[in-house]
């Protein structure tokens, strides 16, 4: 009876007074839940078959199309209704509870659907009653989901969200709560349907609104499953992407945001990554944040989000994807600054670095992306904007991670898009950019400015070293550089070490950046420049070892005057005083302690040889011989070393106007040896300098020039000096340096130095006769030969060495067409070089490791003879020279047989066949040698023997 009259109601849809029938229809739904209910409809059914197991149970089916056709008569009842017209007491029958109930009992699908149908239409004129239940009806439905799948479940899921929701959220403003409900049962939705699903709810919400809210959901669900094991394994990963991405909400938050464009879900990003910004509290809100920067890190480097930068228009700055990068920029930046500050002790160092280096991966992306002007005007917001150092700090270090980033045009992805042009922005700044990169210079020179030197010393140093790394990678000279450069140069003069390198190593790349417009600065930045580096040498002497910051100060100081050299070289003369002590007499930049520095101030000392003319360079450089002499072996060395880079690079007319003052400093230098200044340790390394300066230069003379120069030597060497008793005596120490000289002049001007020979030869000949006697004069025709010494001390054994090489390489150079070795030099040297043979040196000999020791005199005595041999040239000449060195063999010092036949050996493998001639003298010789008492005598007389039968071609057994 029931069923029919509510059919009949159903019917009646013109009933009068139809909204009379609410409260009984509630009345009617309410006892049909009840158990009695279901009793008496059980025992009024007259069926004396039992239903099968596969049929439904009658009454059940019976009570459930009464209560859908109440469900129903009530949604049309509700919808033919005017809300402003409603009557309170039949508002008042409405139960929503009940409904509530009701769904939550019911297992059928059907009635369900009826239930969320008729909430759609209560909603509409009673909203108030709805939301107060509204928590247990949005999980009602979200349950549903999961199990009602078909195409009508779906639009009275849709119709019931469109409805409800936008009064629930305009009465609570709680979009989580709503979505944390979805969430929930999200795992047990089919992937397929998840995203529709979602994206409608979202859809009624509002993208901007719910999609930060759904994804922050997302991660704490993914968060709150895993155990702090999980949590441990997955913070130590070396790629928390491949961790995460096997997890449905990492995947479904991916998923989700393909369905909106790149301004929606950046905007997104920006205030999900606010939201994580508030809580760093616990070791799971620090997974959090990391797990979200790897969630954006991966969306930006999306294909479609390189398009939609590359194709949004320029002047969109106010809105669009600009707008969210500048937002997610700044986002950054504060997250970076909260990571910092936090003091979570649960959160490893290794942590907090992960999570830094993907925040500035992240920074790297978005600023390359972004519109330089844009860039730029941000910054500049943000360095305005900062309350303390540290925060500062780090948007400076931004700005220099950027402009140092040489990929700066390109986005962080694996192929270039095709609207991506091949070019490096930062060198193609239009004037907006160019405006607004001058506005952040002005920032930052504000900031260097009202920085003090104590307290805020990171922050102004890090201010100073972006401007260097902006002067290398802008690519003009733009007018604020100029107002850069006047704030910083002022700034070398700073008491903080650091500070002053800092603005060092920034001068120099202003300098390098807007050239000759630094001159209005060159004055005060020479002034600071040299008496800071002097400041600081003198504290470092007293203090002991150099300091890691004086150090970097040292080296930043030749980084300016790299800069002031090679762009301000013609504007330096006023200075180069100045600068040359300082490249030559700064301990720190002549001493071998710090390699990089000794290796940077080489190049430096290149560079002001090469740039600055030498007509202003000379002067200064001759000038500090004195003081470059009391600095000690290294500042003497690289004074020589610098005066020939200018020699090598003079021109014509400077060498006509300048070789003759460069000469004679260079002969004073020369004169070191006999002076043995304390302060020079190692003589040789000194003379050195000198000779090859002296050689470089000749090489620059005519013979007219350098003739007189070198009789002018020849006067030097060998001049009388007033001793300490007051007695005039020559000076074998100068006599060294001579001979040291012509050696290197020999060795380098070869056949064409030859020669000169003439007019050393009494020389040569009076100090290997009697190296102890008064030096022969050149007016002397024949050197009277002397009885050697048996032993000679260490200065004349080293003299003897010289003497010898010298005459090696004039004999091995002696093939022009006027040849010095000629019969009548030839029978001059004779006798004084082999002489030499039968010479011992001092016992004293190895105290002195500068001078050369007996092995290298003895080889280079049988090199000079055997070359001797070649030079010669005549059979006639040969004959003599073996006969002397033959004779020397009958020496009772075994030294001197041996060096007797090793010379024997040399002549021979000189002349080769041509040494046959004097067989017939040297094989008595090499009989008594034979019989000799020494094995090693008679070993190398045998091996000589051996040689003279391998080259005659006979055995010559028969004549020993």
């Amino acid at each position: 009876f029931i069923a029919s009259l509510l059919d009949m109601l159903l019917l009646k849809k013109d009933l009068a007074h139809r909204e009379s029938l609410v409260g009984p229809l509630f009345k009617l739904l309410g006892r049909s839940m009840s158990i009695e209910w279901v009793k008496i409809a059980s025992s009024s059914e007259e069926s004396s078959v039992q239903p099968s197991q596969d049929v439904p149970d009658p009454t059940h089916t019976s009570i459930s199309s009464i209560q859908q056709t109440v469900l129903l008569i009530l949604k049309e009842i509700f919808d033919s209704l005017n809300m402003n017209h409603l009557k309170a007491d039949i508002a008042k029958e409405i139960n929503v509870k009940m409904l509530v109930e009701f769904a939550h009992s019911s297992d059928d699908g059907v009635t369900r659907n009826y239930i969320f149908s008729l909430f759609t239409s209560i909603v509409k004129i009673v909203p108030d009653r709805v939301l107060d239940h509204i928590i247990g009806i949005l999980t009602l439905v979200g349950e549903s989901t999961v199990t009602q799948i078909d195409s009508h479940s779906k639009s009275i899921f849709e119709e019931f969200i469109s409805s409800v929701v936008p009064f629930w959220l305009s009465k609570t403003k709680s979009e989580e709560q709503l979505l944390q409900i979805f969430v929930k049962v999200l795992p047990d939705i089919v992937e397929h349907r998840r995203r529709s699903i979602v994206a409608y709810l979202l859809g009624v919400i509002g993208e901007q609104k719910g999609l930060p809210s759904l994804l922050v959901l997302l991660f704490q669900s993914l968060i709150s499953r895993k155990d702090s094991a999980w949590l441990g394994n997955a913070q130590t990963s070396e790629s928390l992407t491949s961790v995460v991405k096997r997890e449905w909400e990492y995947a479904f938050a991916l998923e989700i945001c393909e369905q909106y464009s790149s301004s929606t879900w950046l905007s997104s990003l920006v205030i999900l990554l606010q939201t994580i910004s508030k809580d760093s509290s616990s070791k799971q809100s620090f997974f959090q944040m990391r797990l979200v920067l790897e969630f954006i890190f991966q969306k930006l480097q999306d294909p479609e989000f390189a398009f939609a930068v590359s194709l949004e228009p320029r002047n969109s700055v106010s809105n669009g994807v600009q707008q969210e990068l500048q937002e997610l920029m700044k986002g950054c930046i504060f997250l970076l600054q909260t990571v910092d500050a936090t003091t979570e002790k649960n959160v490893t160092s290794a942590e907090r670095k992960e999570i830094r280096t993907r925040i500035h991966d992240i920074l790297m992306t978005v600023t390359g992306a972004m519109d330089l002007s844009i860039y730029f005007r941000v910054v500049t917001s943000l360095l305005q904007q900062q309350s303390d150092r540290n925060g500062t700090k780090k948007v400076l270090g931004l700005i220099s991670e950027r402009a140092k980033d040489t990929s700066s045009s390109k986005l962080k992805q694996k192929k270039r898009l095709p609207t991506q042009k091949r070019r490096n922005p930062w060198l193609n700044l239009d004037e907006d950019a160019v405006e607004s990169f001058g506005k952040m210079c002005e920032e930052i020179v504000h900031l260097i400015d009202e920085t003090d030197d104590e307290s805020g010393v990171p922050a102004k140093r890090a201010a100073i070293s972006t401007l260097e790394v902006l002067a290398s990678r802008f690519p003009t000279d733009h007018p604020i550089f100029s107002k850069c450069l006047a704030s910083v140069a002022e700034g070398i003069s700073s008491k903080n070490l650091g500070v002053s390198s800092s603005c060092l190593r920034t001068t120099g790349a202003l300098i390098n950046v807007i050239g000759p417009k630094a001159l209005v600065e060159l004055p005060r930045i020479m002034k600071n420049l040299v008496k800071q580096s002097h400041e600081v040498s003198s504290a470092s002497k007293s203090g002991g070892n150099a300091t890691a910051e004086v150090q970097l100060l040292m080296l930043s100081v030749l980084v300016t005057l790299e800069a002031v050299i090679d762009k301000l070289g013609g504007f330096l003369n006023p200075y180069l005083g100045d600068i040359i002590r300082l490249m030559v007499l700064q301990p720190e930049y002549v001493s071998d302690s710090d390699k990089n520095l000794k290796s940077k101030a080489n190049a430096i000392r290149r560079l002001l040889t090469d740039k600055i003319p030498l007509r202003l360079t000379l002067q200064p450089l001759l000038r500090i011989y004195d003081e470059a002499v009391s600095s000690g072996n290294a500042s003497l060395v690289i004074t020589f070393e610098m005066l020939e880079n200018l020699v090598v690079k003079m021109d014509r007319p400077s060498v006509v106007s300048n070789h003759g003052k460069i000469f004679d400093q260079c002969l004073v230098a020369l004169d070191i040896r006999r002076q043995n200044p304390a302060a020079i340790e190692n003589i040789d390394d000194a003379e050195r300098s000198v000779t090859k300066a002296m050689v470089a230069l000749t090489k620059k003379l005519t013979e007219s020039e350098f003739r007189p120069l070198f009789i002018r030597s020849i006067d030097w060497a060998e001049s009388d000096i007033v001793d300490g008793s007051g007695n005039d005596n020559k000076s074998i120490d100068r006599a060294i340096s001579f001979y040291g000289l012509v050696n290197r002049l020999c060795e380098s001007h070869r056949s064409i130095f030859v020669p000169y020979f003439k007019f050393v030869l009494d020389g040569i000949v009076s100090h290997l006769t009697n190296v102890e006697a008064s030096v022969s004069t050149r007016k002397k025709k024949k050197a009277k030969i002397q009885k050697t010494d048996d032993t000679i001390t260490p200065k004349s054994w080293h003299l003897r060495s010289l003497v010898l090489s010298s005459l090696k390489n004039c004999f091995l150079h002696d093939t022009g067409s006027m040849k010095f070795l000629d019969t009548n030099n030839f029978q001059v040297l004779l006798k004084p070089i082999v002489s030499q043979l039968v010479v011992e040196p001092t016992s004293s000999l190895k105290e002195h490791p500068n001078v050369p020791s007996v092995e290298e005199v003895d080889a280079l005595l049988v090199s000079c003879i055997g070359q001797m041999a070649v030079a010669s040239g005549s059979d006639l000449l040969w004959k003599p020279l073996n006969h002397e060195v033959l004779m020397q063999s009958r020496s009772e010092n075994l030294r001197s047989r041996m060096l007797s036949l090793r010379s024997v050996k040399q002549i021979l493998e000189n002349l080769k066949e041509e040494y046959l001639v004097l067989l017939a003298e040297t094989i008595p010789f090499l009989g008594e040698l034979l019989e000799d008492v020494e094995l090693s005598v008679k070993s190398l007389a045998q091996d000589i023997i051996k040689q003279m039968e391998e080259m005659s071609g006979e055995s010559l057994t028969e004549y020993f």
